[in-house]
C-alpha cells in the first residue's frame, strides 16, 4: 500500500517536465542529468528508507487523527496543526535533499573541467552550502544522504581551495546542472530545476501548454476548453511558481481581464479545481440572486460551489443564496468547482460568460 512518502515521490515524477531541448539548442549532458534524477526518484519511491525518506512518524500520526470522533473540518475553519505541519515538511524535505544540494552546488559552481567535466566550486562556497543543507529537517542524516549520492555515482573530491563534483560514469552530466542554475534569474529559476525542464529554464514564463503535459488527459481537456472560452478576449496568463513538487503542490493559474482576476484553476495529475472569480463578495449575492430567476437547477448547483469558512479572520464575508446566509472567504470570492465533470465545466463555462459580460467583454 502505497504511504504517505511514496506518493509525494510518485508526485514528483509526475511533475517533471518531458525532456526537450530549446529549438538550435544542442544537448549534452542535459539528458544524462534528466535521466539522473528521474532514476533516483524511481528508486527512491521503491525504497524510501534507503533515501532516509521516513514516513512512519507521519503515518503513525495521521492514524491517531483519523481515530478522533469528531474529524477536523478544514473546509470550513482555517486549522493549523503544527505538529501534522512537521512531520509532513520532516519527510517532504527529505525527498527533495538531493534536488536541492545539487542546485546550490550548480548556482555557485565557477563552471566545468574541460578535462574531468567535474562543477568546480570554491571550497568556501561548497562549505557553505553544506551549512544551508543543515536547515533542513532531520538533518542529522544528511551525512548518509552524501553517501547515498555517492553510492548513485557522484564523487565530491577537494584539491587546494576548488571542489571538484563529478559522476564517475557519466561526467559530461554536470552539464545538465550547470544548465539549469545558470539560467537567468527569474521566480521560475528553481521550479525549473525541480522540474529538469530545460526548454523553459532560459524562457521568461513556462506555457499553459507545458502544463497540460503533466495533466491527465481529462484534465488536460478541461483546460483546453477553458482557454477556448477565452478566445478572442484580450486577458493576461499568470502561473504561479512551484516552491516544491512534492504532492501538496499544484499549478496555480489565473486568467486576469482590465486588471481583474476573472477564471483559473489549480491541478496536478490526481486532482483539478476550476475557479469562477466575482472579485467582490456582493457580486456573488446578486448572481445568486439572477440565477434564482433565471433556473432553480442552475442556482443550486452554484450553491454548492462556495464553500463556507467559519473563521473568525476579518476577511471572512456573508453571501446570501436565497434567502440562505453563508459564509465565504473574502480574500478569493470565487466559485471554486472541484474535480469537474463534463456538466459541471458547462455550467461553470457559462458562469464565466455572464462574469465577462457584467466587465463588458
Amino acid at each position: 500500500m502505497e504511504t504517505y512518502a511514496q506518493r509525494s515521490i510518485r508526485h514528483c515524477i509526475e511533475m517533471i517536465a518531458p525532456f526537450e531541448m530549446p529549438e538550435q539548442q544542442e544537448e549534452g549532458g542535459q539528458f544524462r542529468f534528466y535521466e539522473f534524477m528521474l532514476s533516483l526518484y524511481r528508486e527512491m519511491y521503491r525504497n524510501p528508507e534507503e533515501y532516509l525518506v521516513f514516513s512512519k512518524p507521519y503515518e503513525e500520526y495521521m492514524e491517531k487523527l483519523k481515530e478522533q470522533k469528531t474529524p477536523v473540518k478544514k473546509e470550513k475553519e482555517h486549522v493549523t496543526n503544527a505538529r501534522e505541519s512537521t512531520l509532513r515538511n520532516a519527510f517532504q524535505q527529505a525527498i527533495q535533499f538531493y534536488a536541492l544540494y545539487l542546485y546550490r552546488t550548480g548556482l555557485v559552481s565557477e563552471g566545468i573541467d574541460a578535462q574531468t567535466g567535474a562543477l568546480m566550486i570554491c571550497k568556501e562556497e561548497y562549505t557553505d552550502v553544506k551549512r544551508q543543507m543543515k536547515r533542513i529537517h532531520e538533518s542529522q542524516y544528511n551525512d548518509a544522504r552524501y553517501e547515498v549520492l555517492a553510492k548513485c555515482g557522484i564523487d565530491v573530491e577537494k584539491d587546494g581551495d576548488t571542489v571538484f563534483i563529478t559522476h564517475r560514469e557519466y561526467p559530461q552530466m554536470m552539464g545538465g546542472i550547470e544548465y539549469l542554475c545558470k539560467a537567468p534569474d527569474s521566480k521560475y529559476k528553481w521550479m525549473n530545476f525541480l522540474r529538469l525542464d530545460f526548454k523553459n529554464a532560459y524562457a521568461p514564463i513556462p506555457t499553459v501548454d507545458d502544463i497540460c503535459k503533466t495533466l491527465s488527459v481529462e484534465n488536460a481537456a478541461i483546460v483546453k476548453r477553458l482557454e477556448d472560452s477565452l478566445s478572442g478576449i484580450k486577458c493576461k496568463t499568470k502561473i504561479k511558481p512551484l516552491r516544491g513538487i512534492v504532492s501538496d503542490f499544484r499549478w496555480k493559474v489565473e486568467y486576469a481581464c482590465k486588471g481583474k482576476n476573472i477564471c483559473g484553476f489549480y491541478a496536478d495529475r490526481e486532482s483539478f479545481m476550476l475557479c469562477i472569480y466575482y472579485n467582490h463578495f456582493q457580486n456573488i449575492t446578486a448572481a445568486a440572486e439572477a440565477f434564482y430567476e433565471e433556473d432553480r437547477a442552475l442556482f443550486a448547483w452554484f450553491r454548492e460551489q462556495f464553500p463556507e469558512r467559519l473563521c473568525k479572520c476579518p476577511n471572512n464575508r456573508r453571501v446570501y443564496f436565497g434567502s440562505e446566509p453563508r459564509r465565504i472567504c473574502g480574500l478569493s470570492n470565487r466559485a471554486e468547482i472541484v474535480n469537474p465533470q463534463e456538466d459541471d465545466v458547462d455550467r461553470a463555462l457559462y458562469l464565466l460568460k455572464k462574469r465577462l459580460a457584467e466587465i463588458n467583454y
